[in-house]
């Protein structure tokens, strides 16, 4: 799906435009967002704004890592939007030029449609400074959303402990390597920004004003509080895993000691059963009138003897 914002040189603001209207000066600025599009969309983009053609027909575009590209007229960014429902990233890639902004995504993302239907119903929205207005607004989304989602994880590990005594250990194993595994991905969607925002700050292919690097300071110090955040909770479910792996050893120590003392109390018993279960005619004891009543006081006592020498020895305290 195409999608066209623009505005008119009357002043006009319209999303009804096509792609042939944009190569003319007929507008001041526009917006093209383009989600998925079919192979008649790729053809139509394609041919009105030639320079773009391998972007929209690789089907490998999409790079999973956030990247900054300079050119001479224009700029290229790709960030990933972290869904704060499902906690996945979708790459969304954007080209700003001076009077253009164009944006690509194979997933609907929240984000961009928040910001489009703002930027339409926006009259006071400026006319020459367009497209780095619709990319600020559009990273003030996201990095809102990258709080949501370290809030959300947050909750996930404190959640961790208010469950513990009602899940196995096995079960809370399990959900801390799969917040581990949302915060490695997390962090790897933010953590290269904090570099990229920095290179954009006084950088001679991206006209920033005083302005311009203030904000962008301030998003990437907020880039370095989620990384901090994530850091942090990366630290708590190390420790968290390590507790219920050391809680898992000691509770299988325990039962293999356990073992391990029946085995050793049955061990005489089963060697005097076994003695006296062997088949020879001549045992002097096969005549002892009291003999199966004596050894089986002998195995009785060995056994309670062996309990109370264990039990001096602190094997059975908990």
């Amino acid at each position: 799906m195409i999608r066209i914002l623009a505005k008119s040189v009357a002043g006009e603001m319209t999303d009804t435009m096509t792609l042939s209207s944009l190569n003319t000066e007929a507008t001041k600025w526009h917006w093209v967002d383009i989600n998925e599009p079919n192979d008649a969309e790729n053809d139509a983009f394609s041919h009105h704004f030639p320079f773009f053609r391998a972007h929209v027909k690789n089907d490998h575009r999409y790079t999973k890592r956030p990247q900054l590209k300079l050119f001479d007229d224009y700029y290229f960014l790709s960030i990933q939007a972290v869904s704060p429902s499902t906690l996945k990233p979708h790459e969304l890639q954007m080209y700003i030029g001076k009077n253009y902004f164009f944006s690509l995504h194979i997933d609907n993302l929240k984000a961009v449609n928040d910001v489009w239907h703002e930027c339409r119903s926006d009259e006071n929205i400026s006319e020459e400074e367009t497209p780095k207005e619709i990319l600020h607004r559009l990273l003030d989304r996201l990095v809102e959303q990258y709080f949501m989602v370290a809030n959300l994880l947050e909750d996930k590990i404190d959640a961790l402990d208010l469950n513990s005594k009602h899940e196995s250990i096995h079960k809370l194993n399990d959900r801390v390597f799969q917040i581990r595994s949302e915060l490695l991905s997390f962090r790897r969607a933010v953590t290269p920004l904090q570099d990229i925002f920095q290179r954009m700050v006084g950088s001679t292919y991206v006209p920033t004003s005083d302005a311009d690097n203030i904000y962008l300071r301030n998003i990437s110090e907020n880039l370095a509080r989620l990384t901090h955040m994530i850091e942090s909770n990366m630290e708590i479910t190390s420790d968290i895993r390590d507790s219920y792996l050391s809680l898992t050893s000691y509770r299988t120590n325990s039962i293999m000691q356990t073992l391990t003392v029946i085995t050793t109390i049955f061990m005489p018993l089963t060697f005097i059963a076994g003695i006296y279960g062997m088949n020879f005619k001549y045992m002097p004891e096969l005549n002892w009138h009291a003999g199966y009543f004596l050894v089986l006081g002998l195995m009785m006592g060995i056994a309670i003897s062996m309990y109370f020498w264990f039990r001096k020895k602190g094997w059975f305290d908990k």
